[in-house]
C-alpha cells in the first residue's frame, strides 16, 4: 500500500510540474512577443491611477479605431454643447456688466453665475449616470455577402482589488455563425492559440442568457502583484439589413492589472494592450478581429 501511495504521490508531483512548466512557458513566450513590440512613446506617473486610466482609455480607443470603427460624436457633442453654453453665458453676463451701471447688471450677473453651474452640473450628471464610464461607441461596416454592421461599446474602471475570471455572456438571439468564413489568421490573446479560441455558442432556445468563460485566462486573474486592476466591460453586437436584423450579441466583462501594460518607466505598451483587446473581441464573437478586407468606409 505504502508503494502505490508513493507512487500517486510521485504522478500528482509530476503533474504538478507539468503544469508549472505550462504558465512558465506562456510567461515565456508572452515575454517574448512584448520584447518584440516598439519602445513606449506614452509615458504616465505610476503614481497617478488617474492617469494611467487616461492613457489605457487612449490606447484602447487608438486601437479599435485601427480596427476600421466610426467613433460616435454623440457624446463628445453633449459634452461640447453643454460646456460652450455654459462658459458663453458667463461670457455675455461678463460683457453686459461691461456696459451698464454694476447695480443695474446684477440680475444678468446672477443669471450667467446660476446659468454656468446649473449646465455643468448637467453634464456632471451625464457623465456620471448616461455614461457610465463609457469610453468608447462606435461601429464599422463588413460586406460578407451582405453587409454587416458591427457595434461595439466599451466602459473601463480602475479598482484596488484582484483581477476577476473573464465572463461572456452571449444573448438568446445569437445565430450560429456567419454567412462568411472564419479568419484565415486570427489573432489570440497571449498564451491561447487559435484552436482553442472560443466559438459562438448554438442558438438558444429559452428566453434566458448564457454565460461562459473564455478559454484563455491571463495570468494575473486573482493576483494583486500587478498593482491596480483596470477592468473593461466589452459589448459587441453585429446586425444586417439596415439594422433590422440582429446576427449576434455578446458582453464580455475582464480586468487585468495596469502593470501588465505599463513597465517599469512609465511607458504605456500598446501592443500587449492591442493583443488583449483582440482575444476579448473573438471571444465575444467579432468575425475577422484582425482583417481589415470586406470593410466598407462610412
Amino acid at each position: 500500500m505504502s508503494g502505490k501511495k508513493n507512487k500517486g504521490k510521485g504522478i500528482m508531483a509530476d503533474g504538478q510540474h507539468g503544469q508549472d512548466g505550462l504558465a512558465d512557458l506562456k510567461m515565456d513566450s508572452s515575454v517574448d512577443i512584448l520584447a518584440s513590440d516598439p519602445l513606449p512613446t506614452v509615458h504616465v506617473s505610476k503614481s497617478n491611477l488617474g492617469e494611467m486610466k487616461n492613457a489605457l482609455d487612449d490606447a484602447v480607443k487608438k486601437h479599435l479605431t485601427g480596427m476600421s470603427f466610426t467613433p460616435s460624436i454623440f457624446n463628445p457633442t453633449v459634452h461640447l454643447s453643454l460646456g460652450y453654453t455654459s462658459v458663453l453665458l458667463c461670457l455675455g453676463s461678463v460683457l453686459y456688466s461691461l456696459r451698464v451701471e454694476f447695480e443695474d447688471s446684477k440680475p444678468a450677473l446672477w443669471v450667467g453665475v446660476v446659468g454656468y453651474f446649473t449646465f455643468q452640473s448637467i453634464l456632471w450628471a451625464w457623465k456620471r449616470w448616461v455614461e457610465r464610464g463609457e469610453i468608447f461607441r462606435g461601429r464599422r461596416r463588413r460586406i460578407v455577402k451582405r453587409i454587416e454592421t458591427d457595434h461595439i461599446q466599451i466602459t473601463t474602471s480602475t479598482n484596488f482589488n484582484a483581477p476577476q475570471v473573464p465572463s461572456i455572456t452571449f444573448s438568446p438571439h445569437t445565430r450560429p455563425s456567419s454567412p462568411s468564413l472564419a479568419p484565415s489568421s486570427p489573432i489570440s490573446s497571449p498564451g491561447s492559440s487559435p484552436n482553442n479560441s472560443s466559438t459562438l455558442p448554438p442558438k438558444s432556445t429559452t428566453d434566458s442568457q448564457q454565460t461562459f468563460t473564455p478559454s484563455s485566462i491571463p495570468s494575473s486573474v486573482g493576483k494583486t502583484d500587478c498593482g491596480p486592476t483596470y477592468s473593461v466591460q466589452l459589448t459587441l453586437s453585429t446586425t444586417s439589413n439596415s439594422g433590422k436584423s440582429l446576427l449576434r450579441k455578446s458582453r464580455v466583462v475582464a480586468g487585468r492589472g495596469v502593470g501588465e501594460f505599463i513597465d517599469t518607466h512609465g511607458g504605456i505598451e500598446e501592443g500587449e494592450i492591442g493583443r488583449w483587446l483582440n482575444g476579448l473581441l473573438i471571444d465575444a464573437g467579432l468575425v475577422g478581429a484582425e482583417e481589415t478586407e470586406g470593410l466598407k468606409e462610412e
